[in-house]
């Protein structure tokens, strides 16, 4: 019987808050046996500056963010030499939910695993979540890690009746 997971997408922004999900995607992978593919998605929209300021004060856009894009790729490349297993990259550059899903779609992955910042009220409003856009649009599973600050303590003090016949 062949194992229902066979390829694992590990999103990550490189986060503190994603780093629950490395080791949930690291983890998994030995466990399964299963191929791990660590996805960064470079959001050059982050980048929309004026063209007046392009070449301001020694500010020069596009050696920036060649210079940020190197450093992606080089922490995408560390991250996936840490892992102990063979790890082929994929960084890809556009908004962070719509390319995880995309690559998904691509490489008929079986479970995406990413982070959530466990954003709420007005900050998920204006924010938005990629977590929850991944979530609904993948063409697969998805597992998603919220930080350790963040996880609800469960309601262990509270007394429950157990009713034996």
């Amino acid at each position: 019987m062949q194992p229902p997971v066979k390829r694992i997408i590990l999103a990550t922004d490189f986060s503190e808050t994603s780093q629950g999900a490395v080791h949930y995607a690291v983890w998994l992978a030995k466990v399964l046996g299963a191929e791990l593919r660590p996805l960064h998605v470079f959001d050059t929209s982050r980048w929309n500056v004026l063209a007046q300021y392009y070449e301001k004060s020694g500010f020069n856009v596009v050696r920036e963010v060649e210079e940020t894009r190197k450093r992606g790729k080089d922490a995408l490349k560390e991250l996936a030499e840490s892992f102990g297993i063979e790890a082929e990259t994929i960084f890809t550059e556009g908004r962070a939910g719509e390319e995880a899903v995309r690559v998904a779609t691509d490489l008929d992955a079986d479970l995406i695993i990413m982070g959530t910042h466990g954003y709420g009220g007005w900050k998920r409003f204006t924010l938005g979540s990629v977590a929850d856009f991944v979530s609904k649009h993948a063409p697969c599973s998805v597992l998603t890690i919220r930080p350790k600050e963040k996880q609800i303590e469960p309601m262990h003090r509270k007394k429950v009746a157990v009713i034996s016949s």
